[in-house]
């Protein structure tokens, strides 16, 4: 396993090394240290299991959501190359519990948590409770240890295309001590968790004036972003090279040197997501229509089934998928754990099923579907 673990250790730099301009710091923390801990990490860009573990040189087990096991390839990544605990997303697991205390105080090998449980959509973190994984940390009192990235979303957006050698800076230090944990409420280590995540990659730049480096800098954009701020119509973006046009309204803005918006309302994506989630009273009231690849989830199998593309529509609170040989309605009150997940992959339970959507329009069906519950 020791063999495999820096085989793969090896590869990851090879492939990642030249993409990215790493700086890994410490601060009272060792990277080579061997005994188990609990490695607490923000979550900006959708590779950050893979690079927190980079330079160290045992690495925590990581926390891993179940889906991806229904993957092959992560699923040969996460059982035959690395050692991983799987966890289904959004529910709670007393089998993953009990591995996780299996790992820490028999395998004696740290856990690695990304609390969020989602990378970033738009740069900063999730606004989730961490009650559940104060409530963890209290119960194994292990020191916990917090790796900080900054510049990860800038350097590769969840939305868009990875910059050139991006900035990819991540920070390690201690965060709590065993005897701080038994002392510590639940709510008191929820409160130093929040703290210690959170981040705004925009608001950093703003003092690093990092420049980041791409040709391509709004393409993607179109499938988070689904209001113009020009003219408030929907699914009307057309992002090309570093610039944003409105099909209605011409070139509305461009994504500069370090990363920040210009000649929009708004210089950053989030506050842009903050406006356009304003206009969803409206845009469900139509009906809403873009296209996408249907998947049914067999867990049991860990295999991902096919069913095909299909037109999508939300229209009376239904959503519809529809090709010439399948129709699938799904009420949207009968939804239950809607993620996104990747870049554009819509995943959620429906009865005793679970369900996995390749759509074109994610963050607005998303969004649509949680305005329309209620969430």
């Amino acid at each position: 396993m020791r063999f495999l673990e820096e085989t793969g250790r090896l590869v990851l730099k090879i492939i990642f090394y030249p993409k990215y301009n790493f700086q890994f710091t410490y601060e009272k923390f060792d990277p080579k240290r061997k005994d188990p801990y609990i490695l607490i990490s923000n979550h900006p860009s959708l590779h950050d299991p893979l690079f927190v573990s980079l330079n160290l040189m045992t690495y925590p087990y990581p926390v891993t959501g179940n889906l991806l096991y229904t993957n092959p390839i992560y699923n040969f990544l996460l059982t035959k190359i690395i050692q991983s605990i799987a966890k289904r997303k959004g529910q709670s697991d007393v089998q993953t519990i009990r591995a996780i205390l299996d790992t820490i105080h028999k395998k004696h090998r740290g856990i690695m948590l990304f609390p969020e449980g989602n990378s970033s959509y738009f740069g900063e973190q999730s606004d989730i409770p961490l009650y559940t994984t104060a409530k963890l940390i209290k119960k194994i009192e292990h020191e916990v240890v917090v790796a900080k990235i900054n510049g990860g979303y800038l350097a590769a957006p969840r939305w868009g295309v990875r910059r050139n050698k991006g900035d990819f800076h991540i920070h390690y230090e201690p965060l709590l001590m065993p005897d701080e944990i038994k002392q510590l409420s639940t709510e008191a280590i929820e409160s130093k968790l929040k703290e210690a995540i959170a981040f705004n990659d925009y608001e950093w730049n703003r003092k690093e004036k990092i420049i980041y480096h791409s040709k391509q800098k709004a393409l993607g954009l179109e499938t988070y972003m689904y209001v113009c701020p020009k003219c408030d119509d929907v699914q009307t973006l057309e992002p090309k090279g570093n610039d944003i046009y409105c099909k209605h309204c011409g070139k509305i803005g461009h994504i500069n040197s370090y990363e920040l918006l210009e000649g929009l309302p708004f210089d950053n994506m989030i506050d842009w997501d903050k406006f356009q989630k304003t206009k969803l009273t409206s845009i469900v009231k139509n009906e809403l229509h873009t296209s996408g690849r249907l998947i049914e989830i067999d867990f049991e199998h860990k295999k991902r089934i096919v069913i095909g593309d299909m037109e999508i529509t939300i229209s009376n609170r239904l959503l519809s998928l529809k090709n010439k040989k399948y129709q699938h309605e799904f009420h949207v009150d009968q939804i239950e754990g809607l993620v996104l997940t990747q870049k554009n992959f819509l995943s959620f339970d429906y009865g005793d099923q679970t369900f996995l959507i390749r759509i074109n329009d994610p963050m607005l069906f998303m969004d649509s579907i949680n305005y329309l519950k209620g969430e």
